[in-house]
């Protein structure tokens, strides 16, 4: 009776044992069906996170200067620079690039990267800073000027003695335009500057087409630094006489003593049309070229000076070559020795 017990309980352990096996089995497998889905890629599970990565970076380069061609307090190759306002121009700076320009032209081409290496203390600042280099550019700029009068086989003359002075007819007259002219001429000679411009605005009044006081005129306004009135003298003598290439050169210095280059510009270019073989034409358009950073016609200016067998200042190349491809100027030296 008890093994009967014994082996029906065992019968029905390994009855049960199959079957429990096969729901275990079941309950444990997974479901396949129409639901079931694919796993994905590894690129198609990290797309979305690199395109917000890439719009984070694109949007924070529009916050920051990244400046190259230095070595920054953590001994890095570059630096960066936190921008004033928000925006992509200038994101990179050229350190080099802009550091071996004047200061003036690179002001103008790369405003926001010099500010950059300003804040950064790669370049220095200030308003006496700047004072000093307008300075120093005014001073090359009349030093290149009287080397090329100098070759030209002029003598550096003081205004004065570029004032002209054509005597009256006879009988003289002392209401004479040419009368009131000439003793605007002694006048200014002997330092009474405002009796002179008197003088030369009342030979004007008589006669309005006077050349002569018109440029007198001009000189004196332009040595008390009033170039404004003094360029207007000049405009008047080039609308008497068109053709006057001194005129239009005159005028095209002081339009670019107050930085009108557009004017100095126009005004060379038209003495050039005048006269081709104008080689102080050419070579003020090249400093009002350079004044203005356009290298290129600068460069052009300074062949055709060249090719008229002048001489070409030695800093005016040397800064040329600072500030265009060094191999174009290197051709200028060569053709100039």
């Amino acid at each position: 009776m008890d093994l009967f017990r014994i082996s029906s309980f065992g019968f029905r352990i390994f009855a049960l044992r199959p079957f429990s096996w096969f729901h275990r089995c079941a309950r444990e497998s997974p479901k396949a069906g129409p639901t079931d889905k694919p796993s994905k890629r590894w690129h198609e599970r990290t797309s979305v996170t690199l395109c917000v990565a890439a719009a984070l970076v694109t949007l924070g380069f529009g916050f920051i200067h990244v400046i190259t061609g230095v070595t920054s307090p953590y001994e890095l190759p570059f630096d960066i620079v936190p921008k004033s306002r928000f925006g992509y121009r200038e994101t990179w700076v050229r350190a080099q690039r802009i550091q071996v320009l004047p200061y003036v032209v690179a002001t103008r081409k790369y405003p926001r990267g010099v500010e950059a290496l300003q804040r950064a203390g790669y370049l220095p600042s200030g308003p006496e800073f700047e004072a000093r280099v307008m300075a120093e550019q005014r001073e090359s700029t009349q030093r290149w000027q009287a080397e090329f009068e100098a070759a030209l086989g002029r003598s550096e003359r003081p205004w004065q003695d570029q004032m002209q002075a054509q005597g009256p007819t006879s009988p003289p007259d002392p209401q004479d335009a040419r009368a009131c002219n000439l003793r605007g001429v002694a006048l200014a000679r002997q330092g009474e500057y405002q009796a002179a411009l008197a003088e030369f605005t009342r030979a004007i009044r008589r006669d309005p087409t006077c050349v002569d006081a018109f440029c007198n005129r001009a000189l004196v306004y332009a040595a008390l630094g009033n170039l404004g009135p003094a360029a207007s003298d000049l405009a008047k003598v080039v609308e008497i006489r068109p053709t006057c290439v001194e005129a239009y050169v005159r005028q095209a210095r002081l339009h670019a003593a107050i930085h009108e280059h557009d004017k100095a510009i126009a005004d060379l270019t038209k003495a050039i049309e005048i006269d081709p073989q104008c080689a102080e034409a050419y070579f003020q358009r090249s400093l009002v070229h350079y004044a203005r950073g356009t290298y290129e016609e600068a460069l052009d200016d300074v062949r055709q000076v060249q090719s008229l067998r002048l001489p070409v200042p030695s800093g005016l190349l040397e800064a040329l070559r600072a500030a265009s491809e060094p191999h174009q100027v290197e051709t200028l030296r060569s053709t100039s020795r």
